[in-house]
């Protein structure tokens, strides 16, 4: 996954996280993410809910070649497992107890098993355009397949639904011929690929503007869909953590801007703000990627207000290990307060004591609690 290049030198001193107290508590919702798809019969809710996690996140797809596939029966795409309708049976012997909310992880552009490549994207590369397995935003059909699954996932029994990260357009894609007449049309000038893609000139301006339009557009019909069939569910998205401080860049590479993504109706943006890899991508000291790490979440509050959803990365992404608790915890210190609602990723069925020690209330919160 392309990340946006530092273009700043940061000049810090010395940032001062030395925090003697943690002033984080059960105030703030907490939410777990799970990576795997083999969670039925895995999962203690109860004990998930008895250390603080109010909401399960559950993968639902696998977009893994022609090997992919969804994890819940629907009348569209290949169903792999009803993984999904298990979890949710589990839930329904529980939830009087637990009171847990369920949140399905759902893709919107890399159905690339199917077979109808009529719906699939291009991308101009080397000087010439060529297909790539992602559903055009630009396609009436495609828009309609992604509407059509969504609804019928809004109609099971889940609160909320989780729009993954690939739902965006890199500065290369968008070049299909729906795309280009978009452009246009919009543009009042001829398609051409060379010039769309020429930084910061007036033909890659309007192009630029185009795409970001064009998601914002079929993001909000998504969202008005989900809540035609389930008035109450919730719509999030997965954002990247360069684009409430790089809004240009954001712009270029992902044709996202946050301000617009607030506006399109959304309920939820899951911050992708995972603390090692913004530290390894920027090559960041220890200090300077906590400093980053506020800068990045004090803009998003103020973009996001109560619909931010902090993401904390919980494993090493190379390694596949558990990140001490320690470390998450300095960085769970430093968010700001305004942010109400914090998501752990990724988590594991045996993850328990992990999450009991991390998200444990101060003893003298509970000292005077008592």
């Amino acid at each position: 996954m392309r990340r946006l290049k530092k273009n700043t030198v940061l000049k810090i001193g010395i940032f001062a996280v030395s925090i003697l107290v943690s002033v984080y508590s059960f105030s703030r919702e907490y939410e777990a993410q799970f990576f795997s798809v083999n969670l039925p019969g895995q999962l203690d809710y109860a004990k998930f809910r008895d250390v603080g996690i109010r909401k399960i996140i559950v993968r639902v797809f696998q977009d893994e070649g022609k090997n992919g596939g969804l994890f819940f029966r629907n009348r569209l795409f290949r169903t792999i497992d009803p993984g999904l309708e298990k979890i949710i049976a589990e839930l329904a012997l529980r939830r009087k107890i637990t009171n847990i909310d369920l949140c399905a992880w759902m893709i919107t552009r890399k159905f690339n098993w199917v077979s109808y490549t009529n719906l699939f994207d291009y991308e101009y590369k080397n000087g010439t355009v060529g297909l790539i397995r992602k559903f055009d935003v630009f396609n009436p059909g495609a828009v309609n397949k992604v509407i059509e699954i969504y609804r019928e996932l809004a109609g099971k029994d889940i609160d909320c639904i989780l729009i993954q990260d690939d739902f965006f357009l890199r500065y290369n894609e968008g070049f299909s011929n729906w795309g280009k007449a978009a452009f246009a049309r919009s543009a009042g000038l001829p398609a051409r690929e060379k010039l769309m893609m020429q930084k910061n000139t007036p033909y890659n301006k309007k192009w630029n503007r185009v795409k970001r339009e064009q998601l914002n557009k079929v993001l909000a019909m998504i969202i008005k869909n989900c809540k035609q069939v389930k008035p109450g569910i919730k719509i999030g998205m997965n954002i990247y953590y360069e684009t409430p401080i790089y809004k240009d860049q954001a712009e270029a590479w992902y044709a996202h801007s946050l301000p617009e993504i607030v506006n399109t109706g959304i309920d939820y943006i899951y911050l992708m703000s995972y603390q090692r890899q913004i530290k390894q991508e920027m090559k960041l000291t220890e200090s300077e990627n906590r400093f980053m790490f506020r800068r990045i979440l004090e803009r998003a509050l103020e973009i996001c207000k109560d619909k931010l959803i902090v993401k904390l990365q919980l494993r090493d992404w190379q390694t596949g290990n558990s990140i001490p608790v320690s470390e998450v915890r300095a960085y769970l210190n430093i968010v700001p307060e305004g942010v109400k609602r914090i998501c752990f990723t990724p988590v594991k069925p045996g993850d328990i004591n992990y999450l009991k020690e991390l998200i444990k209330k101060p003893q003298g919160a509970q000292e005077a609690q008592n």
